[in-house]
């Protein structure tokens, strides 16, 4: 027996990414643009952004037959960028490795999950009342000091709080949604109102200003220029610091 093969359609997802809003860290339901050269993305109706075709991309040559055995490190990284048509976001880039990883991290392998990226807030993205609010102005060398990534911790357990990154002009909006207004203290303190909270801000002096970059991985990087400001923060509070990095 024979047969002949009149038409031949083969489509690949390869990959899902979820954006997650940084103050409130929820999933952006809102549209955004996600693009790497030589990629397609669609985004599906759970708001996820799928890579549904690779066009020849220069990095995913071969990936096709890389599967058997499966290579303990992924062949190949989709670098991507993502940014929000509506400006309530800060663009960035992100890396997406390949093949995602059938093996079982939880319920189900890695291959199943989507990749979960961050964005940060631009300096006019609505805020809650309830929320801590930090506007920062950061300069190096008396100039903005662009794409520097902001971290807020807990003073004590160094527990993450917030998190932005400053745009062109050097400015940054950290929001800390989850300080109670009132909590238990210590001592003679029946309450506290206030959280004592550390700063750390990091910043590549080698970095192209007009191209965005990955916070995430700046804020891990050694040898950057990194700072250190101390701060109390209170639920509602809205302030504003003036920072001058090294």
């Amino acid at each position: 027996m024979s047969f002949t093969v009149i038409e031949s359609d083969v489509r690949r997802l390869w990959a899902a990414v979820r954006f997650v809003d940084a103050s409130s860290a929820r999933a952006i339901d809102t549209p955004l643009v996600v693009a790497a050269p030589g990629t397609r993305w669609q985004r599906n109706r759970s708001g996820l952004y799928v890579l549904v075709q690779r066009d020849g991309a220069p990095v995913l040559a071969g990936y096709e037959n890389a599967f058997d055995p499966l290579p303990a490190t992924p062949p190949a990284t989709i670098d991507a960028t993502v940014h929000d048509p509506a400006g309530r976001r800060l663009p960035r880039r992100f890396a997406l490795p390949l093949p995602r990883s059938p093996l079982p991290a939880g319920p189900t392998g890695e291959r199943f999950q989507p990749l979960t990226v961050v964005l940060d807030p631009a300096p006019g993205a609505p805020v809650l009342a309830t929320w801590a609010v930090l506007r920062l102005s950061v300069t190096r060398g008396g100039a903005p000091a662009a794409q520097v990534a902001v971290r807020v911790r807990r003073a004590a357990g160094g527990a993450l709080l917030g998190r932005g990154c400053s745009d062109a002009r050097g400015e940054a909006l950290v929001a800390a949604a989850g300080i109670e207004q009132v909590t238990v203290g210590d001592g003679e303190i029946v309450v506290e109102r206030e959280v004592d909270a550390e700063i750390e801000l990091s910043v590549d002096p080698a970095a192209d200003p007009s191209e965005p970059l990955d916070p995430d991985a700046l804020a891990l990087r050694p040898g950057v220029v990194r700072t250190t400001v101390a701060i109390t923060l209170a639920s509602g509070r809205h302030a504003a610091l003036a920072i001058a990095l090294p």
